[in-house]
């Protein structure tokens, strides 16, 4: 086992050429080397070992030119480069199959081995035995993610009179690849080739007959894949320039001006190995209905296209005016547009075709008296030009007989980067001296926000369904829809116009399915949609005590009100109206105050001077309200009428439901969402359940919930962040030389934090063990939890934020 490593050096310069030239660089370089081990105890090649590595360095170098007294250059580049790795070691890719094994047919790597081959599913539990080394056996993984970014910026600022003028311009690039280099090929084994053939199907004691680790000792597979290397290369660039210019029109008022162009693509794959679902499109696979596969790029099976747009009128204006109205009090305003980045990339998401990215089943076996679809000495035969020749088929999918899901739809709009409308008016005023208090209306208004929940190409609405003479509320209309096509009577689908929608269809689906606006596949995936949008108005006050007399403080608070549409779970995509909601990370009432002191030098005895002076007590304490929590989903499987998902997955992060419906549940008028008060400190999980079931109702079968997603009144538990130190500065005998010793406390008063509880079904069950604590059900808080990472779901259980405190010793000189 190799023990987990991280270093982090890091290299400043900062060079004064002469009096007028300036350059400075910056250097800085991460490496986090964790194993991923399966714990087989297998030696290589044949465990299933991976490495975890991650390798991230940063380079920055400027260089400042005082061109004249008023006029000043800067000039910067700048290089971040991530790297990350998951893969199994060298020795397992680097494995001689073919000549040790005599196993031949796999995809060599770059030094022309083809690794140990991945064996699978010999685990298998036969008559009270498993397989000694587990279900897998041989190389597991071989990804290997680069993201490289250079960047420069420019800017030159020149003071001129009453004015101050800057001009300047940013560039980067953002460069991705995501190299999987896999195995040889994947075998697969199954118990069948090793059964006795008339017990095939049948089990004794619970397991089936035959053992998958016998068939693979003799080399009998019941299937086998094979995939090239895949190596896209993702690109996305962004120019900017700026004018703007401070002009101090008198001595108590100054305007500020500016205007800001920003020009970025969507994310492109850098050869158009890209593709993306087509709604305009026939497809030779389904009977020629529309609904394909298009292929980015130009040339034959082409599309002759992009399927991003770059939006190039990112145009954003900004003013300022500052205006002091008497010696303690000043009147600041401002506007302005701005414009954020286009859609991120973390994985490349999206089917892409050419030379690595198919996958090519072998062989299957027929299933008949548990024949092997190969064997191992045979080695993995194939065409190979069909492994690596792209065919820009429109009818890749869906395959024969199946319902399958296309590409994700990839939305123009994925070049059209979000855009926010900003405005503030604030008013400062200074009490005493050294303290000031400010007060400030702030508000945003954001479009173009990425929502790819807003739309479901093939997702159905009521409407669509009563045009087919279908009605959901009515239970006859329900059943025919979830009614198999195989089951369905003749008569009914006669009298009711239901038909197979091409030959070869698949009967095994319900009629909902073939009712859908493509009924040849399933759920089709959005990218890069920017139907969202955000309200944000605030007040925000600050109290600022500048350092004097040792002390110095700033508090702040704010009292907001945030509002958004199409982040936030939808309830009906069909129905925008009833999706704008307070959003999923709302806090409206936080206060913060961070404060630090130092003891004064005393003009006393020296003796006693020197033991009380430089002392330092600091603090951070911030409060705010909880975050919301989402209303439970009904349970009423309205999504097996209408196919419309999004909101069946729990954006908060808990244990989403087997039973979700694809709507919210009904809140029930008068009912109290709470049982206890999460924030009263009067909780004990092992005796409490914590959230009301009373307070919500289900929806009727074939109907939406009427509930919003999120409540202001329904929230999780406040998490105060509370950190207090302690310390003294040691004045050197050296000029300018210190030695500060700190302690540092977090979480300071030892605030147990409590798992957020469970409130994803107000139907399910609240039970108890025979002692009489809570095991689960609707409103159970998990004593034990220590949290599962998620942004909005603070599992932190009672004891994974105990007080902690580190001692820090600092040399400054």
């Amino acid at each position: 086992q190799v023990a987990s490593t991280t270093t982090l050096p890091s290299i400043k310069l900062d060079h004064n050429i002469n009096d007028k030239n300036k350059v400075a660089f910056f250097w800085t370089d991460w490496i986090n080397n964790v194993p991923k081990s399966t714990g087989d105890g297998i030696p290589f090649p044949i465990s299933n070992t991976r490495q975890f590595i991650t390798h991230s360095n940063t380079e920055r170098l400027t260089f400042d030119r005082t061109i004249t007294p008023t006029v000043l250059l800067h000039l910067g580049v700048g290089y971040l480069r991530y790297a990350h790795v998951d893969s199994s070691p060298d020795i397992s890719q680097d494995f001689d199959a073919p000549g040790k094994l005599g196993f031949f047919g796999g995809v060599p790597n770059a030094k022309g081995f083809t690794g140990f081959p991945g064996m699978r599913n010999l685990s298998a539990a036969q008559g009270g035995f498993n397989s000694p080394n587990g279900a897998l056996v041989g190389w597991t993984n071989g990804v290997y993610d680069w993201d490289d970014k250079p960047t420069a910026t420019g800017s030159l600022t020149w003071v001129k009179g009453n004015h101050t003028y800057k001009f300047g311009g940013e560039w980067h690039k953002d460069i991705w690849t995501f190299k999987n280099i896999v195995d040889s090929g994947q075998v697969n084994f199954s118990a069948a080739q090793t059964a006795q053939p008339y017990l095939a199907s049948s089990s004794v004691g619970g397991g089936t007959i035959g053992f998958p680790y016998a068939s693979f000792l003799l080399g009998a597979a019941d299937s086998a894949t094979i995939k090239p290397t895949s190596d896209p290369q993702v690109r996305k660039w962004a120019y900017s320039m700026y004018f703007q210019d401070t002009w101090k029109i008198t001595r108590k008022l100054t305007f500020d001006y500016g205007l800001r162009w920003d020009l970025q693509n969507g994310w492109h794959e850098l050869h158009s190995r890209s593709s993306s679902f087509a709604a305009g499109i026939a497809n030779p696979s389904a009977g020629n209905l529309l609904g394909a596969t298009a292929y980015e790029g130009s040339g034959t099976g082409r599309c002759d296209c992009s399927f991003t747009k770059t939006y190039p009128y990112a145009y954003g204006p900004r003013l300022g005016v500052a205006w002091q109205v008497n010696g303690k009090t000043v009147l600041r305003a401002g506007w302005g547009l701005v414009y954020g980045q286009t859609p991120v990339l973390s994985y490349f998401t999206t089917a892409t075709v050419g030379v690595g990215f198919n996958t090519l089943t072998l062989a299957n076996s027929s299933g008949l008296y548990g024949d092997p679809a190969l064997y191992l000495r045979n080695g993995l035969q194939y065409n190979q030009a069909a492994l690596t020749t792209a065919t820009y088929d429109p009818g890749v999918k869906p395959e024969p007989g199946t319902i399958n899901s296309p590409p994700s739809y990839l939305s123009p709009q994925g070049g059209r980067p979000p855009r926010i409308n900003q405005w503030n008016i604030s008013l400062q005023r200074e009490i005493i001296p050294n303290l000031v208090i400010e007060a400030s209306y702030v508000a945003n208004r954001s479009a173009w926000i990425l929502a790819n929940n807003t739309v479901e190409p093939n997702a159905l609405s009521p409407q669509m369904l009563a045009a087919r003479g279908f009605d959901i509320t009515n239970p006859t209309d329900q059943g025919i829809l979830n009614t198999t096509l195989s089951n369905l009577s003749p008569a009914i689908a006669a009298q009711r116009g239901i038909r197979t929608p091409y030959a070869g269809y698949p009967l095994g689906v319900t009629v909902a399915q073939t009712l859908r606006p493509y009924p040849q596949f399933g759920n089709i995936g959005v990218q890069w949609m920017d139907n969202g949008h955000s309200w944000y108005d605030a007040l925000q006050m600050k109290l600022t005590k500048r350092y004097s007399r040792g002390l110095q403080v700033v508090g702040s608070f704010s009292w907001a009100k945030e509002l958004e549409y199409g982040i936030n779970v939808p309830n009906d995509v069909y129905n925008k109206q009833v999706n704008k909601t307070i959003s999923a990370y709302s806090q409206p009432l936080t206060i913060s105050t961070g404060f630090n002191y130092q003891s004064p030098v005393l003009h006393t005895n020296k003796f006693v001077s020197g033991i009380l002076r430089d002392w330092t007590v600091g603090g951070f304490l911030s409060y705010a309200s909880g975050l919301p929590i989402e209303s439970p989903i009904a349970q009423n499987n309205l999504q097996t009428l209408l196919f419309q998902t999004n909101n069946t997955a729990i954006s908060s992060g808990q244990n989403s439901s087997t039973s979700a419906s694809g709507t919210f549940m009904n809140r029930v008028p008068g009912q109290p969402f709470f049982i206890k008060d999460l924030n009263c400190h009067c909780i004990d999980p092992n005796k409490d359940f914590v959230l009301n079931p009373k307070a919500w109702s289900s929806p009727l079968a074939g109907t939406f919930g009427t509930a919003a997603a999120y409540y202001n009144d329904y929230r999780y538990q406040r998490h105060p962040a509370e950190q207090l130190s302690f310390g003294r500065v040691f004045q050197l005998p050296r000029e300018k030389m210190t030695l500060q010793l700190r302690v540092e406390f977090f979480n300071v008063f030892n605030r147990a934090n409590m798992a957020d509880p469970i409130s994803v079904n107000a139907l399910a069950t609240q039970s108890r063990n025979p002692s009489g604590v809570p095991t689960a059900g609707f409103g159970y808080i998990n004593s034990q939890s220590l949290g599962n990472g998620s942004t909005l779901n603070n599992n932190t259980g009672l004891g994974g934020n105990p007080r902690q405190g580190q001692l820090l010793l600092r040399f400054q000189y």
